[in-house]
């Protein structure tokens, strides 16, 4: 009886009751779950962990929402959109940061407009079911965004311009083809130079970018900081234009490949063009 009194007690003291740590703590420690552990299990452990996430002093702390990595096996696209939709009313407006991948919809950009318009920064990668008209419309919510990564297949000239004009603080974009095929898309890149001069970063994956079009977000964009455009189609760069880059851009990155000064420019058709290398067709 007392050995077993003695291992009893030799147990108590190696296993804390969690319930018993400060509160502060215990938020400091929930806080370091990602999105999904706090809403399918940490809040559901307890009734005073419930309490601490569904506060939002919590949340105001992380501002963050990342579900991205989820495969899914661990959970279907609407389970996923659910929980997103979760994390958004338990940050009870406080949102700055969001992380989707491949689940993203329409009506979740929707819901997020309407709860969570302080957004920052927005990544979408590979979120097939968000559509042209459906971006465009609720982008305009985000007025104060200064970061966005977006991957996409059909992204059009005029959503881009749209993104231009309604956020006016923009300083970071990415955007990525997922597909390398049919690889047609030369008026995104030109909407960037008319509509985002205050960008200092910029990163273009798998888009045409000719010579010209480049050089027009050289001059439409020119406080660019770092511009990594090395998996472009359609970029051949002079050794003279390769100069003039690296003297506007602090942070350059450009195709390894390079062409003879006297062939710098190709025009929408592909063609060689007998022109001034800061003479742009956008």
């Amino acid at each position: 009886m007392a050995s077993s009194a003695k291992k009893a007690k030799v147990e108590s003291t190696r296993m804390p009751n969690w319930l018993e740590l400060p509160i502060d703590l215990t938020k400091n420690i929930l806080q370091r779950l990602d999105t999904v552990e706090i809403v399918t299990s940490a809040r559901n452990v307890c009734s005073l962990w419930w309490n601490i996430c569904k506060d939002p002093l919590m949340w105001r702390g992380r501002r963050t929402i990342n579900m991205s990595g989820y495969q899914t096996r661990q959970f279907d696209f609407s389970c996923l959109e659910k929980i997103c939709r979760c994390a958004i009313d338990l940050s009870c407006g406080h949102l700055e940061d969001i992380d989707i991948s491949l689940f993203g919809t329409d009506d979740l950009l929707r819901y997020m407009a309407h709860r969570a318009s302080y957004i920052r920064r927005l990544r979408l990668f590979r979120c097939r079911e968000i559509s042209n008209k459906g971006f465009s419309e609720f982008v305009k919510k985000f007025s104060l965004l200064e970061d966005l990564d977006i991957s996409f297949n059909n992204l059009t000239k005029d959503t881009v311009e749209v993104i231009g004009q309604c956020c006016p603080l923009l300083k970071s974009l990415n955007l990525e083809k997922i597909r390398s095929s049919d690889c047609h898309f030369i008026d995104q890149a030109c909407a960037i130079a008319k509509t985002m001069p205050g960008l200092r970063h910029l990163k273009l994956t798998r888009i045409v970018l000719p010579n010209t079009t480049l050089i027009a977000i050289l001059e439409g964009c020119p406080l660019l900081e770092s511009l990594d455009v090395k998996e472009c189609h359609r970029l051949y760069v002079s050794r003279s234009l390769k100069k003039w880059c690296h003297e506007k851009i602090k942070d350059l990155q450009l195709p390894d490949s390079y062409v003879d000064d006297r062939y710098v420019i190709f025009d929408h058709d592909d063609d060689l063009a007998n022109a001034d290398t800061r003479r742009y067709i956008c």
